[in-house]
């Protein structure tokens, strides 16, 4: 039987929420959720307070479930023990062949345009130029987190501390805004004024939409649930991490979005959209700034490519830990040098370059994968769905906990999963906004889930064993 190491660390753990949610979509985003607030600023930190608030409820509920189970792949295993054990292997088949893969895809599509970008060529995020960078990308952090784990560690705990400079940068520039540079932008210019398009005429109001896009840049904390195995002493530390982590994003999302639009300007900041902190930079450090910034969400965005990389190479290896997937017995060998399993790591490495090819079709337009532009904020509103059976079961069955702990916390996380799920299927915008274009997108994703998923049912063992003993030394 394979033997797994702890070989990670707490703040490995934290670097994991805090450097994966806070990667791509904190810049990207901006412009899209205020347009989707009506322009209105209030409406769009209510936005992000909305999709803050319920990853810190579902962190929490995870925190409680961390606790008390610690097997393989904290989210897996926390499913697999309140409904069974077919459930719990098709979720790690659709967070390993799906989940991770479109993220990390997608994030690294984004780092290979801000490269390009950097470097003065007009390459943009769906040219074929930017497909192979991305795909380098791709395969350097693959090889790095199968041949060097520690090193990969360390490297998203650096690029979690850099990536938090131009936020911090921006949050504390931006409520200065009013004193340092003209007069009709500042924190007052920003509740006040609407931003507008060119000629003038509102925004509509979709605050479906407006959630449904911040559940992509809230998304990620999860993963670090992915290396509960390998975490020393996780019963503590994976709870500190995702609590504290959630706490400390929602905090700095909500100063950093009122500093940009103070800075810019509501009809600015919208106009601008994923060049919004560029412009920000460059309105106060002139284009030399601009291009600090750029290098600060290139290495953002690689941090998130990593983090997300470490969970997608053992998606594979969790499953055949529980004697499931195709050939457990090979998937579970690990490396003793590096205490990662090849085959899993190939596995993982295979499925996001794929994700990278439908991504490539979808940013121009082929067929039916046009619908599929929105399928990174679609997978987490699916998977949202599934956590509430968890949040279900803490009511039910964890009675030793307060009344806070067992009723309330939950309550408040399927509360807000189902507001996330609602958004993310479409049905919300459907029914309160008139359109059907996300229930569009959400059928042609549906279609392109059960592709991937159809081949899970021919690799469940109803009498699988576990192949995998979990020790507690560390390398």
């Amino acid at each position: 039987m394979e033997k797994l190491k702890k070989k990670y660390g707490l703040w490995t753990g934290i670097a994991m929420v805090v450097g994966i949610v806070v990667g791509s979509g904190v810049f990207v985003k901006a412009g899209g959720v205020l347009e989707t607030a009506g322009g209105d600023l209030k409406f769009s930190l209510l936005a992000w307070f909305v999709g803050g608030a319920v990853m810190i409820v579902s962190a929490f509920c995870f925190a409680i479930f961390a606790t008390k189970v610690s097997k393989f792949n904290g989210v897996v295993d926390y499913v697999e023990s309140v409904s069974n054990k077919r459930v719990g292997y098709h979720l790690a088949w659709v967070m390993t062949t799906l989940y991770y893969p479109i993220v990390a895809s997608i994030v690294a599509l984004i780092a290979g345009s801000y490269l390009f970008s950097l470097l003065g060529l007009n390459y943009g995020i769906a040219s074929y130029q930017n497909l192979i960078v991305a795909f380098v990308l791709i395969t350097f952090f693959a090889i790095l987190n199968y041949l060097a784990p520690r090193l990969s560690s360390r490297f998203q705990v650096s690029a979690t501390i850099i990536k938090l400079v131009p936020i911090l940068v921006i949050a504390f520039i931006g409520l200065l805004a009013s004193f340092i540079l003209e007069s009709d932008v500042g924190i007052t210019n920003a509740f006040t004024v609407l931003g507008t398009r060119a000629d003038g005429s509102a925004y509509p109001l979709q605050f479906g939409e407006a959630v449904k896009k911040t559940s992509f840049a809230y998304e990620g904390w999860v993963c670090a649930t992915a290396i509960n195995a390998e975490l020393k002493d996780s019963k503590k530390n994976l709870p500190r991490a995702l609590v504290g982590g959630t706490i400390a994003i929602l905090i700095f999302y909500l100063l950093y979005y009122l500093s940009l639009s103070a800075l810019l300007g509501n009809s600015a900041t919208i106009m601008a959209g994923a060049n919004a902190p560029l412009e920000a930079f460059t309105k106060f450090m002139g284009s030399f700034g601009s291009k600090i910034f750029i290098a600060f969400i290139i290495v953002s965005c690689l941090g998130t490519v990593n983090g997300v990389a470490i969970s997608c190479c053992r998606g594979m290896y969790t499953m055949s830990c529980r004697g499931l997937g195709p050939a457990p017995k090979q998937f579970a060998k690990l490396n003793p040098k590096c205490q990662t399993s090849f085959l899993s790591s190939l596995f993982g490495y295979f499925m996001m370059c794929l994700l990278l090819l439908v991504w490539y079709a979808t940013l121009n337009g082929f067929g039916l994968f046009k619908y599929l532009g929105s399928m990174d904020e679609i997978i987490c509103a699916i998977i949202y769905a599934i956590y509430i059976t968890m949040y279900v079961y803490i009511m039910r069955n964890f009675k030793e906990l307060n009344p806070f702990k067992r009723y309330v916390l939950p309550t408040l996380a399927i509360l807000g999963s189902l507001f996330f799920t609602l958004c993310g299927s479409g049905l919300y915008q459907l029914i309160f906004d008139g359109s059907a274009e996300s229930l569009k997108a959400f059928g042609v994703f549906l279609i392109l889930l059960a592709i991937t998923s159809l081949p899970s049912l021919f690799f469940y063992r109803k009498e699988a064993r576990n192949t995998v003993e979990i020790i507690s030394e560390e390398v």
